[in-house]
């Protein structure tokens, strides 16, 4: 294996966490999931993808923008530095797909979240999930942890998501409805243990209450939780489960309930 080769390979790793289940999630059609960056170059294909309703936060867009071909461009050159050392055309594709979804708001805060899609050889393809929270005022990100008062035991937030993957796979039946814990921390012999809450990407909950988000959206790649042909999950915790645990600032961007038609939405995708 070429030196190119590896680092090709350790760069597709650090963009996409783990793997997931054939095929990748449809993209939506052409005229709503505009491309914003597109490029066929012999056997490797990159492509960046942003939802017009991302149009609405421009600092935002132009985040995931120039994030995304960040990563486009470091791919693009380790697939031309592999091409060079083989001596011409690699015989495996190389691909890489990053897409932004619509976002869900709230009065301060705007989520958006989507997929990573790579190949690099071999039997499939490499997807992952990514996520943002931006703060609406002051146009910046929010990390994940800025979310909750400090030094709060966040244990039970990391309860609350794995109770609701278990929930998931109990709703999928056959081979899936098994529990993957031990939870965090724990000892225990499964192969999967649920995640870290903070480890995981998460969105808004679109919320049944005006301007608030009804909870938190965690997505779950494959090998997370599950083998490869299980496939992703997409878990939701209500805001009830960890609205102690919010930091002042923000406690007051969440409250009831997911919405009913968000849920039902989801229930319809994941029983695909």
């Amino acid at each position: 294996m070429t030196r190119a080769f590896r680092i090709l390979m350790a760069s597709a790793m650090l963009l996409v966490a783990a793997c997931a289940s054939p095929p990748p999630p449809p993209t939506a059609p052409a005229e709503f999931q505009p491309i914003a960056y597109k490029l066929e170059d012999g056997r490797m294909t990159t492509e960046l993808t942003l939802d017009p309703a991302l149009r609405a936060h421009p600092e935002l867009r132009a985040r995931l923008y120039d994030d995304g071909m960040i990563a486009i461009r470091e791919f693009e050159a380790d697939v031309r530095r592999a091409r060079a050392e083989e001596g011409g055309e690699l015989d495996y594709n190389m691909d890489l797909t990053l897409r932004w979804d619509a976002p869900v708001e709230t009065a301060g805060l705007v989520s958006a979240d989507g997929l990573v899609w790579s190949f690099t050889g071999g039997a499939h393809g490499n997807p992952g999930f990514h996520a943002i929270l931006w703060d609406r005022r002051n146009l910046r990100e929010v990390k994940p942890a800025d979310l909750f008062r400090p030094g709060a035991d966040l244990s039970k937030l990391d309860r609350a998501l794995c109770d609701s993957i278990n929930a998931a796979k109990a709703a999928r039946g056959g081979d899936q409805a098994w529990d993957p814990a031990p939870y965090p921390g724990e000892q225990g012999d499964g192969i999967w243990v649920c995640p870290v809450a903070l480890d995981t990407p998460f969105s808004l909950a679109p919320g049944d209450t005006a301007g608030k988000a009804g909870g938190l959206v965690f997505l779950i790649d494959p090998y997370v939780v599950g083998p490869y042909a299980e496939g992703v999950y997409t878990a939701v915790v209500p805001a009830a489960a960890f609205a102690a645990l919010l930091s002042p600032e923000w406690a007051g961007q969440f409250g009831g309930e997911p919405s009913p038609e968000y849920l039902d939405r989801l229930r319809a995708e994941q029983a695909r």
